[in-house]
């Protein structure tokens, strides 16, 4: 299920409020906002995109070098399967895709935690700003 969040003027500061509260390092537009959890290490980011509906869709993605990184690295482990398949060595396609999968594993738990995380800040400072 994607998480969304409807734009209006009270979820706008529920973002900015979790900005100045120090939950979340990042910025909020009026097309888009982008939070970083404080905390080390921290190489993710939690990315919402207006759309259609007037609402923003949440995503959650590496953030600015680790992204350009994981796409490079994906596509050096394709090219390096299919030249090991090629010649007929079945070591390295095997690590890559057990590799692979650990990472993919990881991103997804990782990816879950953080939008709940999200998830339950947001509506407990919604619950505390509608007393």
């Amino acid at each position: 299920m994607r998480q969304t969040i409807t734009k209006n003027d009270k979820s706008l500061r529920i973002l900015n409020k979790l900005i100045t509260d120090g939950f979340y390092k990042g910025y909020v537009g009026p097309e888009k906002f982008e939070l970083l959890r404080n905390g080390f290490p921290n190489n993710h980011v939690l990315n919402g995109l207006l759309n259609n509906e007037g609402k923003y869709d949440v995503k959650f993605n590496f953030k600015y070098p680790m992204d350009i990184a994981a796409k490079v690295l994906f596509g050096f482990g394709i090219l390096m399967t299919v030249i090991s398949i090629l010649k007929s060595n079945w070591l390295i396609p095997v690590v890559s895709v057990l590799t692979g999968l650990f990472i993919l594993i990881d991103f997804k738990l990782k990816e879950k935690k953080e939008i709940d995380r999200f998830t339950s800040k947001f509506l407990e400072l919604d619950k505390r700003e509608s007393e």
